[in-house]
């Protein structure tokens, strides 16, 4: 078969869109740092960057989810605090009143505070994080306490819980009733600050004594709920410490398969770049014989 200059023309013009697309390849790549940016460039490669990805983000939503549940749990820790706190003063005054020193018109200033001291408690049972109130369960959008009737409101017992992996849904909040007693009940935190009240504006000594130790009892159930709190701290943070961990391995795995050797590719590109000044070079001299066969 005769080669002609005009088939010539066309191999050079053809290699030459090779070299120039192979080179903006390299330059892509130098660039972007990345060495897949198309799906032609690895199919493969392209099915495991997509499962990373997917992996990452799934993961990234579980690693809110214990942000949230973090700060959940620190809300609440300050909250039992603040409960105690309320308690001590309780208690304290009780025992004051309870002594035959105090006179009538003295207890009746203690019922005073303790009033104070229930409306405190309620808004601590009203409490909310991230506009979900937190002792009411799954009614999370329902306020679960009013200061009319706190002591026999009755509150949702179920448990409002965030998802930390496939298939794995871990406890974050407490239930209202374990924290400051089940409705109706005689051991009900605003039953019995209301008990007091009564018993301070009546002048019952006997009765007050008999209050300590409710309050005290209380005092104990909070103090199981805050060592729980803490506990589910200590299991998200582990929790949180673990989905770090992956990441970091799986970032490691999509970073494997899709960066880019910077050194390699800059050898390439320079490699490129003279195979290109060489296919230029040939392309002129064939465009010269070309013109002298013409003129021929």
């Amino acid at each position: 078969m005769r080669v002609t200059g005009k088939m010539l023309n066309l191999q050079l013009l053809e290699n030459l869109q090779n070299n120039y697309a192979r080179l903006q390849r390299f330059q892509d790549q130098l660039a972007s740092g990345q060495r897949i940016r198309r799906p032609g460039d690895d199919p493969v490669g392209v099915g495991y960057v997509m499962r990373y990805d997917t992996e990452l983000s799934r993961s990234e939503e579980f690693l809110q989810n214990v942000s949230t549940a973090l700060g959940w749990l620190k809300t609440m820790d300050s909250l039992m605090q603040q409960s105690m706190n309320v308690l001590h003063r309780a208690r304290t005054l009780v025992q004051e009143a309870a002594t035959g020193t105090v006179p009538a018109d003295a207890r009746l200033s203690i019922a005073a505070e303790f009033k104070q001291l229930k409306e405190q408690m309620v808004t601590i049972g009203n409490s909310t994080y991230d506009g979900r109130f937190m002792f009411n369960g799954q009614k999370t959008d329902v306020a679960p306490y009013t200061l009319a009737n706190a002591a026999n409101d009755v509150t949702d017992r179920g448990v409002y819980r965030l998802n930390v992996a496939p298939g794995v849904s871990v406890p974050v909040s407490i239930p209202g009733e374990d924290i400051f007693g089940q409705a109706g009940s005689a051991q009900n935190v605003f039953k019995v600050l209301d008990d007091v009240i009564a018993h301070l504006q009546a002048n019952d000594q006997n009765a007050l004594l008999q209050d300590i130790a409710k309050i005290e009892e209380r005092m104990d159930a909070i103090q199981r709920s805050w060592a729980e709190i803490g506990a589910r701290t200590n299991r998200f943070e582990l929790i949180q410490n673990r989905i770090l961990d992956e990441q970091i391995s799986l970032q490691k795995l999509r970073s494997d398969v899709n960066d880019v050797d910077m050194a390699e590719v800059i050898t390439q590109l320079k490699t490129q770049e003279s195979v290109l000044q060489a296919s230029l070079a040939v392309g002129a001299r064939i465009a010269q014989v070309s013109l002298v066969d013409f003129l021929k």
